[in-house]
């Protein structure tokens, strides 16, 4: 099996590929250019597809991903504003791109290659919406809305059309502005990185008389001693196991390592890391052993060896990517 490891760079208007390998080198074999600014990417792991959203003519370019983890483009799709998030229901029929300056999130349905169709439905007024993510368990959709402080809930039918939830939206903390979200992997707790003020929300999610329901449960800063006045948050991921979760911050320059509860599923903060120049995003190897982070400004990448017993990070290598790494993600051959 082959690691792989794919960025996308939007001042160099490329996504690279990289070989990761079991000792923690890791090796440039490809760079496509995207002819525009490339920014969020997603894959559908089954299906050997990569997805990216290019802009200033803002569409969906899909890749199709060959044996050694190269991409070859397969089609494009238009969307309806400047792409921001990239995600896909749980049978991968249909592609949620989230827009933040279109304050929109449009639904693609993806024809027999994957490429994504004309959006069916296009919903408005979700101002700042940053990302969507789309619970199995749940059948819902959860869309981050950045300005209003709020995460909005949709249930999603089998043709593709997104209906309000009973609960249509939950709140965070004013001026606080959630931003990307992710899922326990039991699907019944999610965890959103609010970027305004440096904080941590944990929901719990249930059903009552067969009607969802999404309850806030904890809300926690950065870091235990932060008393910083300015924050600017942005990436978040959980591993596997479920044990630890990280997130980071552009402004500090750090990756915070929190520890989560097997009881509960509330967090506890146990370090914070000093890393890349704004690190818009990270992500964990397919394998969780693991976790590289691209910083935005320095144009670099930096490797971490994660300790499975703790989740404590050990900086292993170095790279220098192309300019403005926005995103990054991997895969398994």
């Amino acid at each position: 099996m082959k690691q792989i490891i794919y960025i996308a760079n939007a001042i160099s208007e490329n996504i690279e590929v990289w070989n990761l390998y079991n000792n923690g080198d890791m090796e440039l074999i490809q760079k496509v250019q995207t002819n525009g600014q490339v920014q969020p990417i997603s894959i559908i792991k089954n299906k050997k597809l990569l997805y990216a959203g290019v802009r200033p003519n803002n569409r969906i370019i899909t890749y199709c991903i060959d044996k050694n983890g190269l991409l070859e483009k397969k089609g494009e799709g238009i969307i309806p504003g400047t792409p921001n998030y990239i995600s896909f229901d749980g049978s991968k029929k249909f592609l949620f791109c989230s827009s933040y300056h279109a304050n929109c999130i449009s639904v693609s349905p993806l024809d027999k290659n994957g490429v994504p169709k004309n959006p069916i439905q296009i919903v408005h007024n979700i101002e700042g919406c940053h990302a969507s993510k789309f619970n199995n368990k749940y059948n819902a959709l959860f869309v981050t809305s950045l300005k209003n402080d709020c995460i909005y809930l949709y249930y999603l039918t089998d043709f593709g059309i997104l209906k309000s939830t009973e609960q249509k939206l939950v709140y965070s903390q004013t001026k606080s502005g959630p931003r990307h979200i992710v899922f326990h992997p039991n699907q019944n707790f999610s965890y959103t990185i609010n970027e305004l003020n440096g904080t941590v929300d944990v929901w719990k999610i249930y059903k009552e008389n067969n009607i969802l329901k999404v309850k806030n449960i904890q809300n926690t800063k950065l870091s235990n001693n932060l008393m910083e006045k300015k924050y600017w948050s942005s990436d978040i991921h959980i591993t596997m196991c479920g044990n630890f979760l990280y997130v980071s911050d552009r402004f500090l320059n750090s990756i915070s390592l929190f520890h989560i509860n097997k009881n509960d599923n509330t967090v506890v903060f146990f370090k914070k890391y000093d890393t890349e120049e704004q690190p818009r995003s990270f992500c964990i190897d397919s394998n969780n052993s693991y976790l590289i982070v691209v910083g935005q400004k320095s144009n670099k990448l930096s490797l971490y060896r994660i300790c499975q017993k703790t989740g404590e990070l050990n900086k292993v290598n170095q790279y220098k990517t192309g300019e403005g790494p926005l995103w990054i993600t991997s895969l398994v051959i």
